[in-house]
């Protein structure tokens, strides 16, 4: 009986059909709900579209790397016309850092070089802003190379300590003329002259900014060299181009002090000038965040003036317009660059053996050998004459050159390099480039 009971249980369990399931129901806004949605999505958006006053608050505060580097292109006077932008109110901070840490306005070196000494042949690193975009311009100026090296040799003109206007200096005061006809549109309009005294302000703060002894002494911190001396600028081996500057002792910049890492420190009058520039930027970065409609004239004027700032920031400019005005002598190219460097020691005595060891540190053919030691001697060594006044024409001592027969090769490093040029290299014979056979 308990059998037929289960089993009679199942099929009536089995029998049944289950009920479909049934799917919530949601509530279907209407129509004029969506329309309310949409139209309140569209205000929204067009509020911030028509009155961007937040973004303007975070555009203030970034791109601080640009304006130092605008500055360190365009400083030096009492007039540098950096055009107010976004980035003052980040710049004014980190010059505040700067002025209490390091003590040191400029910006750092990105790449990397090398200063080498004609007379010693000694090799430092360089540390000078301004020699770094010298070589970033004069490899910019060339062409693409068809040969593996290049020296490009250039005489020093004397040292003008004034300012060259060129096209960069005049679009910063074109770009502040026209910051302040967007800024004053407002108050013609509408009598509204918010804007107008917020680009005045921060123009006259970023004028006073720029205008810094401390730029000047920074930049051309060195001293004016009445004497002979010749130096190579190179990013080192690997590299294809070498500058070389002469001086012909007519109140050139000594370029082993501007290559030189110094420590100058902020006067107590700097940082305290600069701490108050500080202050002022943040006033002002409160007055702009209260701005409420308009905004879009403020936006204007910023971002005109960034691109003034990035174009000043990474432009190239003449070596006259940093104070350095060089004058092209000759440029030496060829497919070897032993080749190149034995035709400049032809052309331009010590220039040559001054480079050697940098892009040949190893050892050498002993042909190339001969060839550097028969340009050892040359008469009237500008390092004698510089440290002994009494003696200028006492002739530099060339080092011993030790034979080693390790496969027909000699060590570079045994290659004398305390060799030196007459007074200027303009004065020796010209000697026509011609390709090397060895």
């Amino acid at each position: 009986m308990r059998r037929i009971s289960s089993l009679l249980l199942l099929l009536t369990l089995l029998s049944r059909t289950p009920a479909p399931c049934e799917a919530p129901t949601l509530p279907v806004p209407s129509v004029s709900i969506i329309e309310e949605r949409w139209h309140t999505a569209a205000d929204r958006l067009a509020s911030h579209w028509n009155n961007p006053n937040d973004v303007l608050t975070i555009l203030l505060i970034i791109g601080g790397d640009i304006v130092q580097k605008a500055l360190a292109q365009l400083s030096g006077g009492q007039f540098v016309p950096v055009a107010f932008s976004f980035g003052w109110v980040s710049y004014s901070f980190n010059a505040l850092l700067l002025s209490f840490g390091d003590g040191a306005l400029m910006p750092t070196i990105i790449y990397p070089s090398i200063l080498i000494s004609v007379c010693s042949g000694y090799a430092r690193p360089n540390h000078s802003w301004i020699l770094n975009r010298l070589l970033r311009g004069v490899e910019a100026s060339l062409e693409p190379l068809q040969a593996a090296f290049c020296v490009s040799v250039f005489r020093c003109k004397p040292y003008d300590a004034r300012l060259h206007y060129d096209w960069l200096w005049w679009s910063g005061v074109i770009t502040i003329i026209i910051q302040l006809i967007i800024a004053s549109v407002p108050f013609a309009l509408e009598n509204d002259w918010t804007f107008l005294l917020a680009a005045g302000t921060g123009i006259s703060l970023s004028l006073t900014g720029g205008a810094l002894p401390q730029w000047r002494k920074e930049k051309w911190g060195a001293r004016i060299d009445d004497r002979s001396s010749s130096f190579c600028l190179t990013r080192g081996n690997g590299f294809q181009h070498v500058v070389v500057i002469c001086n012909d002792g007519r109140g050139c910049l000594n370029l082993e002090d501007l290559a030189m890492p110094r420590r100058y420190g902020c006067s107590q009058g700097c940082k305290i000038f600069i701490t108050i520039s500080a202050m002022l930027w943040i006033l002002f970065l409160i007055n702009v965040a209260g701005l409420r409609h308009n905004a879009w004239y403020l936006l204007a004027v910023g971002f005109l003036g960034m691109v003034q700032n990035m174009s000043a920031a990474a432009v190239l400019r003449r070596p006259e317009t940093v104070g350095m005005p060089l004058e092209l002598v000759a440029r030496i190219s060829d497919h070897k660059v032993m080749q190149t460097l034995m035709e400049t020691e032809r052309r331009f005595p010590s220039v040559g053996a001054a480079l050697v060891n940098t892009f040949f540190p190893g050892e050498i053919f002993e042909d190339e050998r001969r060839f550097w030691t028969s340009r050892r001697k040359v008469p009237k060594c500008d390092r004698e004459r510089i440290e002994s006044v009494d003696q200028p024409n006492e002739e530099c001592t060339a080092k011993a050159i030790t034979r080693s027969n390790t496969h027909g090769r000699v060590p570079c490093s045994q290659i004398p390099t305390n060799v030196t040029m007459d007074p200027f290299m303009s004065q020796l014979p010209y000697l026509p480039s011609r390709r090397l056979t060895t």
